[in-house]
């Protein structure tokens, strides 16, 4: 039986060990800038990435070894305003994204650049990278739709947005619930303490990155000799792997000090604390002990089980910063010093995930793209987050933004017009110097607010629709059509706006 007791804000979730069904829905490992697949030493293939991004430059990086690595390729984007990765084979529910970036100086340049990152619409972070280092940045959330986008946007001249892996997993509904669907849970730390390697699949079914622990001088690492058979059924689902090692304090009557890592700006994070013993306890023997913030009492006291697992969870975000400390301080009655298993920190943002760009638009714009091969490599929110809307479209500053012009000059467009007539809040409609062809739709005299209208140097033919020839405040150009019926230029007033017509030359 699972229970939960509420202490201070805190739930504790202490079971038997029973199996449990892990879920495979997605697996998806990209390397990013490859075109072969190949199998890690962890068991996780990987796969190139020419079927998930349409734009962008493949790049080699020095090896660092003879094994095969996604540190060895890397794609750059140099044009655009921001660029994406975009997989439909998902289903909705909790997700867990990670998205890698190893510089290695592939340019020669030695400056590594610094860009922003997007997940579906949504700000994710600003992206640090180095010459040496691999970073690697990871969210967890709850899809709102079949479909996933990771984007990169350039936000400093001269430095291209780069990415060296990105990879989905799915996790269970029941895992990290504690949070509204609305908001996205940004990886902070996740660390496995006592642990000498990072833990990750197959360790791990749900392939989280378990980092080695960092501790401070007053503790040290200790092995467990329990054996898990199968996985603790606590919420989480933490892997026995990461429960087998734990720090403990290297004195009687001392306490465990935290490193948790907190910057020096505040931040508001959930904290997940796993506890399990990492030895069968004698005649006498007791180990329990309280979480302390800011040297004050911050939980009853826990007592670990031996081969089970206790997970702490804080039931609401709490403000942290480099100023916050946490420690584990024993009771009066405990033998036995505190100890501590693993860690996840997870920083919650301001903003709920976005509903996206207005539907009606989408649909629109979904209908171009089909019809023009051309703009089918722009993927992801077309508004969302501003300012980072697609290149050829602008958009409102509403909540559910709204499409308010179409700027397709000179885009090579050809075939005729599709019906857009969904995109009833565009303002400017600007398709100059392409190949269309056809008669000018009418539909486009319907759209309510459209006051720009420029159909010039195309292939066009027929006459121009009556919605168009009569819709008032239109500013209309279809010169350089030889195809369409010879018009006089002219300007009717009317007793509300001034009507332009132009003729076709």
């Amino acid at each position: 039986m699972k229970k939960h007791i509420s202490w201070h804000g805190f739930s504790l979730v202490h079971s038997l060990c029973t199996s449990l069904s892990t879920s495979a829905d997605v697996f998806i490992s990209i390397d990013c800038g490859s075109s072969s697949p190949f199998r890690d030493e962890n068991g996780i293939a990987w796969l190139g990435d020419d079927k998930y991004v349409q734009s962008g430059e493949s790049r080699s990086v020095k090896p660092l070894n003879s094994r095969p690595s996604v540190k060895d390729t890397l794609r750059v984007f140099t044009t655009r305003n921001k660029n994406c990765y975009h997989s439909d084979s998902v289903k909705k529910g909790r997700v867990l994204v990670r998205a890698s970036f190893y510089y290695g100086n592939y340019d020669g340049k030695s400056f590594p650049p610094t860009f922003d990152l997007h997940f579906d619409g949504n700000f994710w972070t600003n992206v640090q990278t180095s010459i040496t280092e691999f970073y690697y940045y990871e969210v967890t959330y709850v899809l709102k739709r079949e479909s996933i986008s990771v984007c990169l946007a350039q936000t400093k001249p001269g430095q291209f947005p780069f990415i060296s892996a990105l990879e989905v997993r799915s996790l269970e509904s029941s895992m990290y619930n504690y949070v509204n669907d609305s908001y996205p849970l940004l990886v902070w730390k996740r660390v496995a303490f006592g642990s000498n390697k990072v833990l990750r699949f197959q360790e791990d079914p749900y392939d989280r990155l378990w980092n080695v622990g960092l501790y401070g001088n007053g503790s040290i690492p200790v092995s467990g000799d329990a054996i898990f058979t199968q996985r603790p059924n606590v919420i989480d689902n933490p892997p026995p792997a990461v429960l087998r090692n734990a720090i403990t304090a290297k004195t009687p009557n001392t306490s465990v000090e935290l490193l948790m890592g907190f910057p020096s700006y505040e931040i508001n994070v959930y904290i997940n604390w796993y506890f399990s013993e990492v030895t069968r306890l004698g005649p006498g023997q007791n180990r329990s002990f309280r979480i302390f913030k800011d040297n004050e009492s911050y939980s009853e006291p826990i007592i670990p089980l031996y081969g089970d697992c206790v997970e702490m969870i804080l039931d609401s975000a709490n403000a942290v910063s480099s100023n916050t400390t946490f420690s584990l301080v024993p009771t009066n009655v405990s033998t036995l010093l505190p100890l501590i298993n693993a860690l996840e920190i997870f920083q919650l943002p301001d903003d709920k995930l976005t509903d996206g760009t207005n539907k009606k638009d989408v649909e629109g714009l979904a209908s171009l793209q089909e019809r023009f091969k051309l703009l089918q490599s722009w993927t992801s929110d077309p508004c969302l987050p501003a300012p980072y809307t697609w290149d050829w479209i602008k958009c409102s500053l509403d909540p559910i933004p709204r499409v308010t012009a179409l700027l397709l000059n000179g885009y090579g467009l050809s075939g005729s017009l599709p019906d857009f007539s969904s995109m009833d809040a565009l303002q400017t409609k600007d398709v100059q110097n392409n190949r269309l062809r056809g008669p000018i739709p009418d539909f486009l005299g319907t759209l309510p607010n459209l006051k720009i209208l420029n159909l010039a140097d195309n292939q066009f033919n027929g006459s121009v629709p009556a919605s168009l020839s009569t819709k008032k405040g239109l500013n209309l150009t279809v010169s350089g059509n030889p195809g369409l019926y010879r018009m006089l230029s002219w300007i009717e007033c009317s007793n509300d706006y001034p009507v332009r017509r132009v003729t076709s030359l």
